[in-house]
């Protein structure tokens, strides 16, 4: 990812001076560490601001604009894809579930299942990491059956890591209901990587965005957009690994 990426090329870059400057070397003698530490820096600090993360952002999520759920075509199954669940735990060993960043997926979802818009849902997602609870496909497929949907339509795919075996898992239960077109519901970020998997494993995908994080025609010009934050290069981090799995091998 480029944080850790331009992190150690800046550590390097420093570690280079510092040897050099030891060595009584001047600083038009040591051009490759100063070259290095400075582009580094320009770099780190270019991709640590919102202006970079929202550019980032906009370059996947332009791809898939937002759209009413309840207009989506009819599908055979929609399928929503994990990443919001989480789990705590009290000092009284109470577990609380919840969902967060990425819990747009499953409203957004819901409403297209309410739409009649496909006569199943599907859930993926993995553990919590916490002992005794379920996987977010289970908690989910739960919260859909406690808002109406029937049991039979609601499935919980098998626990995955990862988009690749996550999209494997949910394929194999899907094709034993004859699923051959489907609604997939992601993160707009995330959606074009997904649809290129699912497309892949033989599915006709519909995107159903969610979960953007520009405000697309929105957005306008402000110089807080140049003052560095930690979520803006964390943005960009998530970006350039969707790009990554677009272009190559990335699960």
């Amino acid at each position: 990812m480029p944080s850790s990426v331009l992190m150690v090329a800046l550590a390097l870059g420093v570690f280079l001076m510092l040897r050099a400057w030891r060595r009584g070397k001047r600083p038009g003698q040591a051009r490759f560490a100063c070259g290095l530490t400075v582009t580094s820096l320009v770099v780190l600090y270019l991709a640590s601001t919102p202006l970079v993360a929202r550019w980032v952002a906009e370059s996947l999520e332009r791809q898939n604009p937002p759209v009413d759920p309840s207009t989506m075509p009819v599908a055979d199954a929609i399928v929503v894809l994990g990443g919001s669940m989480y789990a705590t735990v009290g000092p009284d060993g109470t577990t609380l579930l919840y969902a967060r960043h990425a819990s747009d997926r499953f409203e957004t979802a819901m409403q297209a299942f309410n739409a009649a818009r496909a006569p199943i849902i599907a859930f993926g997602g993995g553990g919590t990491g916490v002992p005794g609870t379920p996987t977010e496909g289970e908690w989910n497929r739960a919260r859909a059956i406690a808002r109406g949907a029937p049991a039979d339509r609601a499935i919980a795919g098998p626990v995955a890591l990862y988009t690749s075996d996550e999209s494997e898992g949910i394929a194999r239960v899907l094709r034993e209901r004859g699923v051959k077109r489907m609604i997939l519901c992601s993160s707009a970020m995330h959606l074009p990587r997904a649809c290129m998997n699912y497309e892949k494993l033989g599915f006709e995908v519909t995107p159903l965005p969610s979960d953007f994080a520009t405000r697309g025609a929105a957005e306008d010009w402000s110089w807080a957009l140049l003052i560095p934050r930690g979520m803006a290069l964390s943005q960009v981090d998530a970006g350039v690994k969707e790009w990554m799995g677009l272009l190559g091998p990335v699960r």
